[in-house]
């Protein structure tokens, strides 16, 4: 870019010249025209909007754009075009802005194509923390009614005492060792486990409801007055059919833990 200024100082020399020059006339014409033209190259190889480069890239990105205001999934050809003219920040960066552009317009073909090519750009875990978040916005814009999916303890549950600490935790059954939801609670009447209490956005309650999952449900309590802790593990099948699930509690699930 310096260069490029050095240049037109440059350039511009001979011109400052004759508009100076005594037998120059329309001296202020001259002058005005200079300016805009250099302004106009300045413009041309500074401006977010002007540069050539730029230029391809708008014009890539109104084709984009003429397909997802149709709902189409995006063209192999315009993809490879978004690889081939930026570099892995910019992708993410304008991946994400059209991702969230064909989401915010209801476009979920669209948005689900450009998912998928995007995936193998988020390597960190940070990045694919993003990637998994754009990945449930638009699961729950394809499925909105799994996206308050409950799983919910029968308040009329049996506890083996009334005043108690725990936590609850839900697994896939046979999956990784990580919970699609898990809550602490102070009394019986606040287990209640949602989408927001996964650890990874999109590894969820709503996930497990949709692909019809067996979930292995794990509680461990303290009774507060006793100090004992019990524990109850159990199996239970869902479905998509619900997107809200009540279990109630036997007395014959609690197994004391020894200490």
């Amino acid at each position: 870019m310096f260069v490029f200024y050095l240049l037109t100082i440059f350039a511009a020399l001979p011109i400052i010249a004759y508009v100076l020059s005594q037998k120059t006339n329309n001296r202020g014409v001259i002058f005005g025209s200079t300016v805009i033209v250099l302004l106009f190259c300045l413009l041309i190889f500074t401006s977010k909007f002007s540069l050539v480069g730029n230029l391809n890239k708008q014009i890539l990105t109104n084709k984009i754009f003429d397909e997802m205001y149709i709902d189409s999934s995006i063209s192999r050809e315009y993809l490879m075009q978004i690889e081939e003219s930026l570099n892995e920040d910019e992708i993410k960066i304008w991946i994400i802005s059209l991702i969230s552009k064909s989401l915010d317009l209801n476009k979920l073909k669209s948005a689900e194509s450009l998912i998928t090519f995007s995936e193998k750009f988020f390597i960190t875990n940070n990045e694919k923390l993003i990637f998994y978040g754009l990945y449930t916005n638009l699961r729950d814009a394809k499925f909105p009614k799994f996206k308050d999916a409950q799983f919910i303890i029968d308040k009329n549950s049996y506890f083996p005492c009334s005043s108690i600490s725990g936590v609850a935790r839900l697994f896939i059954m046979n999956g990784p060792d990580i919970p699609v939801a898990e809550i602490q609670f102070q009394n019986t009447k606040e287990i209640k486990l949602k989408n927001e209490n996964s650890i990874i956005p999109g590894f969820d309650l709503a996930s497990a409801y949709l692909n019809n999952e067996s979930v292995e449900m794990e509680i461990e309590i303290t009774c507060k007055d006793s100090s004992d802790i019990f524990i109850l593990n159990n199996l239970i099948a869902l479905t998509e059919e619900n997107a809200v699930s009540v279990y109630k509690i036997n007395s014959n699930e609690w197994l004391k833990k020894s200490q």
